[in-house]
């Protein structure tokens, strides 16, 4: 996830940012939307294709200041609990976020060959029951900044920024903890 993203910030603008780091290195992106004033929330759902690409990205803009918008944010990326972009679609194909705008859908490209990074169609939704229940919770979403993760701690922070960003790979049988230093 890349994270503190400048609110009036569209997905466009999020693909051309991380494009000028690693051009069509990317191969599924969700920037959440309040589709109440039509303003990201502050986070996005970014597949890279490649680890390198994701160190890559993180090494060159982690901890640095966007520059965009007149915002004072700095970005910060973790992982989110879907890994990997056919985990993601899964996750969001049955989803109501589907019914929204073209702009504010998932995106996903092509992981592979020559089309690389070009928009890919997204898949159509498998479980419309899913899709329902989706749409009725759809005001239940966790958003950034209205208070404690339900599963924080009482009292404890995610806040501050080491410098450091801790990379796990979602490989049960060898997990592998990678150390990114911020340069800036």
């Amino acid at each position: 996830m890349i994270k503190n993203i400048p609110n009036k910030l569209s997905d466009r603008d999020l693909i051309e940012f991380i494009a000028k780091v690693c051009p069509r290195k990317i191969d599924f992106l969700y920037l959440r939307m309040d589709f109440q004033n039509g303003c990201n929330v502050g986070y996005a759902f970014v597949n890279f294709i490649h680890v390198q690409d994701l160190l890559q990205f993180a090494r060159a803009k982690l901890g640095v200041k966007w520059n965009m918008f007149s915002s004072e944010k700095v970005l910060q990326m973790s992982y989110a609990n879907y890994q990997g972009k056919e985990a993601l679609v899964e996750k969001f194909k049955n989803s109501c976020v589907m019914d929204e705008r073209e702009s504010w859908r998932p995106k996903i490209f092509f992981s592979s060959g020559p089309r690389q990074g070009l928009p890919e169609p997204f898949p159509q939704p498998t479980h419309l029951r899913r899709k329902e229940r989706s749409s009725q919770n759809r005001g239940a979403l966790f958003v950034p900044g209205s208070g404690p993760h339900p599963q924080q701690q009482p009292g404890s922070t995610t806040s501050g920024n080491s410098g450091v960003v801790h990379l796990r790979r979602p490989n049960l049988h060898q997990p592998h903890l990678a150390r990114v230093e911020n340069r800036h």
